[in-house]
């Protein structure tokens, strides 16, 4: 049976509009700072000492800490705060709705509904059981995930790190230890006007462009055939936007393309747009444009953590126990835990709920993935805490 408390706890989430604010039309709605606050009060009635690093006004990151200062062991769980835009939905967004054994509304699933089952797993017991083992608890609500990890990549400038992370998504209860990087980026060409009559007058950058995406996708094989990870697989591009022209009759002096390159652990995002600098540069000495500019959109730190580690070891465990399929596996999306593997040793993304409910028009989370989630969660604090607390 469904914990009442849990229930009202996500509905109570998902009531507070926390839309990434690149993604709300209405400023009413597009701000994380209300969640925020309601997470900060939330941890600290539950004995916890609250920081919070505003480093772009109204956009506060709350860092909670509990347990001793000098600990045997340091856990950080991290929940991001913002959700995707309303525009569409066909459910009230901030209506936290039951119905048929669902729970509907924007952030129900992501990430809301890890953060609830996170939250609640969090019982004064548990809470206390760390503490006295030497576990010191930090618990990170991020603003800004859904547009490029800009909370996460604030805190781990700051330092902010830990001898393990898990971090909250909705993976199905799979165990995520791998995912890939993610390179987006604009290439803009300039070439000159002509009329289209006498196209040999001017420098089309449509057609230029044809080799420069040729030089990206001969880019991408190299990697292919040099990188094949053995989780995350071979890494990949997509060109998903092209701009270019003005008119049928014209030479076109301009054409944009977006790219999204997914790297694997090794690679270098700075080599990868160096070598597509060489290849606009040839361009350029050969005439065939006036110039560019190649411009970075988001950069996306790729991780892996060994399945053989105490903290994947640990979820796996505490899956078997409660009788869910220990999955352990990779993802080709990005999260938080590509920056917080530069400053945390272990890295892992969980959750209760299924990322294809994500970002939906009808976002939901099954009740009974968030009721096992949160006693997941439960069974693995409860293990970290047997664990430490038997270390000299």
């Amino acid at each position: 049976m469904a914990d009442e408390q849990l229930i009202q706890l996500l509905r109570q989430l998902v009531a507070i509009p926390s839309v990434n604010p690149a993604l709300a039309d209405d400023p009413a709605i597009g701000s994380e700072a209300p969640l925020a606050r309601f997470l900060a009060d939330y941890l600290a009635g539950k004995g916890f000492s609250i920081e919070r690093h505003e480093i772009v006004p109204g956009r506060p990151n709350v860092v909670a800490r509990r347990g001793p200062a000098a600990p045997k062991r340091t856990l950080l769980v991290e929940a991001h705060l913002d959700t995707q835009g309303i525009h569409g939905m066909t459910v009230p967004p901030f209506g936290g709705e039951l119905r048929d054994g669902r729970i509907y509304g924007r952030g129900a699933c992501d990430m809301k509904g890890p953060m609830a089952a996170a939250l609640h797993a969090l019982t004064p017991d548990i809470l206390d059981a760390l503490a006295a083992a030497g576990v010191q608890l930090i618990f990170v609500g991020a603003v800004g995930e859904e547009k490029g990890n800009v909370g996460a990549r604030q805190l781990v400038e700051l330092g902010l790190g830990a001898d393990e992370a898990l971090i909250l998504e909705p993976t199905e209860l799979a165990i995520v230890h791998a995912h890939k990087g993610t390179l987006w980026y604009e290439v803009e060409l300039k070439g000159q006007a002509a009329h289209g009559s006498n196209p040999q007058h001017g420098l089309s950058a449509v057609r230029a462009m044809v080799e420069v995406i040729g030089d990206i996708e001969r880019e991408a094989e190299r990697a292919r055939e040099q990188r094949d990870h053995p989780l995350l697989g071979p890494p990949t591009v997509n060109i998903g936007v092209i701009r270019g022209g003005s008119s049928i009759n014209i030479v076109p002096d301009r054409c944009v393309i977006e790219v999204d390159r997914r790297t694997v652990p090794g690679e270098d995002h700075r080599d990868i747009l160096d070598r597509i600098r060489v290849g606009l540069m040839r361009l350029q000495s050969l005439k065939k444009i006036a110039g560019y500019e190649v411009k970075k959109l988001h950069d996306g730190t790729p991780f892996a953590t060994p399945a053989d580690t105490r903290l994947v070891q640990r979820l796996v465990g505490a899956c078997r126990s409660q009788g869910v399929p220990a999955k352990t596996e990779g993802a080709g999306w990005f999260s938080d835990a590509g920056p917080f593997s530069q400053t945390c040793r272990e890295v892992a993304v969980f959750g209760p709920g299924s990322i294809r409910q994500a970002h939906t028009a009808d976002e939901y989370i099954e009740v009974a993935s968030l009721q096992k989630g949160s006693e997941l969660l439960h069974q693995f604090f409860r293990d970290l805490a047997d664990e430490v607390k038997g270390i000299a």
